[in-house]
């Protein structure tokens, strides 16, 4: 009797590690997938993907999901490419992030805005996000960093696309 529930609590528990050890690989796949650089980033930032959730669902800082906004946003703008130094000055002015963190912050960033589909779909997730993150102190600093992002651009003034995408803007944190 022993040896037959032994054999028994055996079997259920070999199959319970086999069913953890298939799901691995889905649960995290498309974190698993990412470069070196963006998983070492993420880990020194703390973000863990979640399982079954989409990358930008799973960002808990409302300081990276500004990050991932303005580089989306400076994505959008297909005549200029904004340098890291611009964006990691205005993160820094207007985030007070660590300056250590910072670089960490834009390679995360690209990575989680290629996740979202594009600049345009990622900024308008990450602005959703946003909103679920923080319903308002933080709307004036990512303000702040377009801003920055917008001055940094081809004339001074938003592209089409980035139009567009403050309107969208707009409309989400209009809505409640």
């Amino acid at each position: 009797m022993l040896t037959t529930l032994l054999l028994c609590s055996a079997a259920v528990a070999a199959f319970l590690l086999y069913r953890h050890f298939q799901r691995g690989a889905h649960v995290v796949g498309g974190f698993i997938d990412a470069p070196p650089a963006v998983r070492t980033a993420a880990k020194r930032l703390g973000f863990r993907a979640q399982p079954n959730v989409h990358s930008i669902v799973s960002l808990h800082s409302p300081d990276l999901c500004v990050a991932a906004m303005a580089v989306a946003f400076a994505r959008m703008d297909e005549n200029t490419t904004l340098a890291d130094a611009t964006l990691a000055a205005s993160l820094t002015k207007h985030l007070q992030i660590d300056p250590s963190e910072v670089d960490d912050a834009i390679i995360l960033s690209a990575w989680l805005v290629d996740q979202g589909g594009g600049p345009t779909s990622a900024f308008e997730r990450l602005t959703k996000r946003l909103k679920q993150l923080d319903h308002g102190p933080y709307f004036s600093k990512m303000m702040s960093v377009l801003g920055d992002v917008t001055a940094a651009g081809t004339r001074g003034m938003p592209s089409a696309p980035q139009a567009d995408a403050m309107g969208a803007l707009a409309r989400i944190f209009r809505t409640a």
